[in-house]
Order: C-alpha cells, then structure tokens, then sequence
C-alpha cells in the first residue's frame, strides 16, 4: 500500500517520538546501491516500508536507519 505524503509525515513523526528515528544528525552516512558497509542493512524502508531503501543511518547504540531518498528528505524536513 503506497502512503500519502500526510502519512509519511505522521509515520516519521511516531518514529522520533519512539526514539527509532532520533531527530539529530546520524554519526555515519552511507547512500547508493549495494550492500552496506556500516550496518546491517533492511530490504524495506524504515519510514514507509517498502522495498529498495537508498541510505544507510548509524547512531550510536547501533541504531541503524535504512530509507529511500524521498523518505529521507520528508525525514531532513520533519527534523527542521
């Protein structure tokens, strides 16, 4: 099921105010194709779920974030 943008908003909003998607800058980055190198990597998007995230966020107390590049700019702007 395809989200609309209002619910991507509300969803990266629960997942901050859970502590899952922490509103701070990740301390490692990694974004293209391919297996990542920092953490173990999810087959589906933390914010919407759905197949093919693009980046890879690693905090510390290995909190890791997997999300597709729309996702991640909806989650930059939630975040300001």
């Amino acid at each position: 099921m395809v989200m609309t943008a209002a619910q991507l908003r509300a969803r990266v909003r629960d997942l901050m105010a859970l502590g899952k998607l922490p509103d701070e800058r990740p301390q490692l980055h990694q974004a293209g194709a391919g297996p990542s190198r920092l953490a173990p990597q999810s087959d589906v998007c933390l914010i919407c779920g759905e197949p093919g995230p693009y980046a890879t966020y690693v905090w510390s107390r290995d909190r890791v974030a997997n999300l597709h590049a729309a996702c991640d700019a909806l989650w930059k702007q939630e975040r300001e």
